[in-house]
């Protein structure tokens, strides 16, 4: 295929040049790492990555394709949501809609929250019907951590895709700091940001940060808003032993959601992206409060011990008309009216996690292990409108100039639908030997276990639809790490993983007997950091299938786990820093992604591509300081076209979103940004497809001015 010759000609563009260069720096010292100024660049394969394993391992030493977005980079780049921030980085792209909380991505050929698992803090959450709202702003953030594939072993079920790991700012003893963000732009984009944290005594420090953003929205009647609280409390009275207690708070509200823009003959003009179909009184709510502790103790010279235990409260509310459909032969907006759901999700998830890190010299051999378990408790009340949303039968809008309705909260019978109680416990190990200075070989297991209880309570429900569930399974993995230099590694991982069948929080009586679907992978990959630390590079090959897919054969009756899904491609990535006043930032990945073995009605899908993956995804940025006070910016991310359904009927358009900045610095402390966003205003930039021909498009060219202090 012609794309497939383009992205290998791109990949080999990228590290052809490699072995010359390798030959010049096999002396290199990774401590070596050049950070310029002004979120310039800085390099990224001498850091730890806790997405990647718990054993501390940097990016050079770990057997996988691993990824760090740093708060400076997320700062330089105007990323104030987490989803923009992770799919700058390689194969990553967006899928989200309001129904998924506004974090749906795909990788590596693989969709959704089942698949990619998100966690805060190195904490994983369980979610409900697939709706993660965590972390709702970057501000928070020290930095995400992204490993790529099969990831089982660290978080258990549903990482076969990818785990994104959020990293919340914390305490730093004996380095005080302030932070001060005012921006102003675009659809009355408002946002002030402040955080900061010092030493309350020797032992004592303290972090918080607190963001309020409001703004109109791309779509009429589509205010949004969200105040966001991150504190944390350190208590480190000597160098083997602190404790960390932190909370986060989000609210975030949304007026009239946006569910997407019905198509007219396959086609949305600029004008009718900006009509909202929804309810007047329409709404999105999504309160989160999350409070942990985390503690480290090294009890020993060669041991560690370390602990986290949570309260996740979270609650989401939506009550919206969300479905649309152009009426050809009437020239009206058909608005379904069993598409007005008003649905509840009262959440709270207790759970710990410890483990012992020891480190060890066995025959001779350096040796990391680490041994853990963690256990969960989650509760769930779910209450929706379903059961008796025939009270609304729908109607039918002109295209434009129409008054927009309300429907009274009064009139609309939302009830407790069902409630669940899920526990969840896991036992892991993962372990790092070092046979010489250059050969290491990482091995790691898990067993999950959940006992998952339902009962249906809505009215006129089935009361067989409650019931009790049990399932469990194995992951492993094992990689194996040659470095022929300090500043270069080989590395090749096999990998056994396991994706839910459906939210083990929010399961039904249809999933209740169907074990999780199981993926391995296997993947190799070559990672180096060149010219002195001014440059690395990544490239990673991998193959992975997931087999226990739920489909029914032609003919039968039956549903079977029987389905088959496979994926193959390659991801590279490329940062050179050739002066101190100029970075380079280039990541690709092609996939190849498809359907073994699948049936739909009578139909086999065996040969389509699975919805929602792009074949083709690239990103760039390229930051330059033409002067001491100024730095320029500028970036673009290319998403190539993908099936919005599995039967390939129907596919959203290939965009290309190019961003631009640039910076004035008074001081070293005081600094006036100018932005641009969707530069080009591209016309085709679909994130997904809500329902059949409703697509929701991202944000058109805005603008902004912000002015930053840090001290």
């Amino acid at each position: 295929m012609t794309i497939q010759r383009a992205v290998r000609t791109a990949i080999l563009l990228c590290v052809g040049s490699a072995p010359v260069w390798a030959a010049d720096q096999a002396a290199t010292n990774l401590d070596e790492v050049v950070v310029l100024g002004d979120g310039i660049g800085s390099m990224r394969l001498g850091d730890a990555n806790q997405a990647g394993s718990r054993l501390g391992l940097t990016a050079l030493e770990t057997p996988a394709s691993v990824d760090t977005v740093t708060a400076e980079e997320i700062a330089t780049k105007g990323d104030y949501d987490a989803l923009l921030a992770v799919t700058r980085t390689a194969g990553l792209s967006i899928s989200a809609n309001p129904g998924n909380g506004g974090t749906s991505m795909s990788v590596r050929g693989f969709n959704g929250h089942g698949s990619i698992t998100q966690t805060y803090d190195g904490t994983r959450l369980y979610i409900t019907a697939g709706t993660v709202t965590f972390p709702a702003d970057t501000w928070t953030l020290d930095r995400v951590e992204v490993l790529r594939g099969a990831g089982s072993v660290i978080n258990g079920f549903g990482a076969i895709g990818a785990t994104i790991n959020y990293v919340p700012k914390t305490p730093k003893p004996g380095s005080p700091s302030l932070e001060a963000l005012l921006a102003l732009g675009s659809y009355s984009l408002q946002r002030i940001a402040l955080g900061g944290g010092a030493d309350l005594s020797e032992d004592w420090s303290f972090r918080l940060d607190g963001v309020h953003q409001t703004s109109d929205g791309q779509v009429q009647r589509n205010e949004k808003q969200r105040d966001v609280l991150a504190g944390s409390l350190l208590f480190k009275p000597s160098d083997t032993f602190s404790m960390r207690f932190s909370v986060d708070y989000a609210d975030i509200h949304e007026d009239s959601p946006y569910f997407g823009t019905p198509l007219i003959d396959g086609q949305a003009s600029e004008t009718l992206r900006e009509q909202n179909y929804n309810f007047a009184d329409g709404f999105l709510d999504y309160r989160d409060v999350w409070t942990r502790v985390r503690t480290e103790w090294q009890f020993a010279s060669n041991m560690t011990f370390r602990n986290d235990t949570y309260l996740l409260d979270a609650r989401r509310q939506w009550q919206n008309l969300e479905v649309y459909a152009y009426n050809s032969g009437a020239g009206l907006i058909d608005r379904d009216g069993y598409s007005y759901y008003g649905i509840v999700h009262d959440q709270q998830q207790l759970g710990t996690r410890s483990d012992v890190l020891i480190a060890s010299t066995p025959g001779g051999l350096d040796n990391k292990l680490t041994l853990g378990f963690d256990a969960n408790s989650i509760e769930l009340d779910y209450s929706n409108n379903w059961s008796e949303n025939q009270f609304y039968a729908g109607n039918s809008v002109p295209v434009f100039g129409w008054t927009p309705d309300t429907l009274a909260d009064a009139n609309i019978p939302t009830v407790l639908a069902f409630s669940t109680d899920a526990s969840q416990y896991g036992l892991f190990f993962d372990d790092v030997l070092k046979l010489n200075p250059r050969w290491s070989v990482v091995l790691g297991a898990r067993y999950d276990n959940i006992d998952y209880s339902r009962t249906d309570l809505a009215l006129g429900g089935n009361p067989q639809s409650s019931f009790d569930s049990k399932y469990s399974e194995w992951s492993w993995r094992g990689g194996v790490v040659f470095e022929p230099t300090e500043a270069m590694s080989l590395y090749a991982q096999y990998s056994r993983a396991t994706d839910p069948v459906t939210s083990p929080a929010s399961m039904g009586a249809s999933s209740r007997d169907w074990d999780p679907t199981r993926g391995r992978q296997f993947e190799v990959g070559v990672k180096q950091q060149l010219m002195g630390g001014r440059a690395e590079y990544t490239l990673a090959l991998f193959d992975i299938e997931k087999t226990g897919l739920v489909t029914r054969r032609i003919g039968t009756p039956f549903s079977e786990q029987i389905g088959r899904q496979s994926s193959r491609g390659a991801e590279a990535t490329l940062r050179v820093n050739p002066t101190r006043a100029l970075a380079m930032d280039f990541n690709a990945a092609w996939v190849d992604a498809q359907y073994d073995e699948y049936y739909s009605g009578n139909a086999s899908y065996a040969g389509n591509e699975p919805n929602g993956v792009p074949e083709l995804t690239a990103n760039a940025w390229i930051n330059w300081m033409p002067m001491k006070a100024l730095s320029l910016g500028a970036g673009a991310r290319y998403v190539a076209s993908r099936f919005a359904n599995d039967a390939n009927t129907r596919e959203l358009p290939a965009y290309t979103v190019l961003d631009a900045r640039a910076a004035w610095n008074f001081s070293k402390h005081l600094q006036l940004t100018l932005r641009a966003r969707n530069l080009t205003d591209e016309k085709d930039y679909v994130l997904s497809e809500y329902d059949v021909n409703q697509w929701l498009f991202g944000e058109p060219r805005s603008y902004e001015v912000s002015f930053s202090y840090s001290l």
